[in-house]
């Protein structure tokens, strides 16, 4: 598998994200910022219609709903399994800014299949 994060890698978890079952009904616009990785900051997006993630790719989002700030340290570890997108809030990890309701509640199912997903890649 491609190394996390790099533009392969993305191209390879699109079309996985893409498939996933509708995971509730949310709809929103996510943009993530991950500082110190491999290749430096990193910035992506996905936009959730429904429940589905119908678009995955690097770069900003179109006037995202939820921008999270994280180092790359604390992605790999809410991917690799040794925390959660939950505790990694709640100790300051994950920076969340803009509307904490739709990221913490309204897509706390989304961000667990997708998070499970992204983690089966490597």
């Amino acid at each position: 598998m491609s190394a996390m994060l790099s533009p392969e890698w993305f191209e390879a978890a699109a079309p996985v994200l893409a498939a996933l079952p509708p995971a509730g009904d949310a709809s929103a616009t996510v943009q993530y910022a991950v500082s110190s990785s491999p290749d430096g900051k990193v910035t992506f997006h996905a936009v959730i219609e429904g429940g589905v993630v119908t678009e995955f790719a690097v770069g900003k989002g179109t006037d995202p709903d939820v921008v999270v700030s994280c180092k790359f340290d604390a992605f790999t570890g809410v991917l690799g399994g040794t925390t959660t997108a939950d505790a990694a809030f709640m100790d300051g990890s994950f920076k969340v800014e803009g509307d904490h309701k739709a990221w913490l509640i309204d897509l706390r199912d989304v961000r667990a299949a997708v998070f499970g997903a992204l983690a089966a890649l490597d």
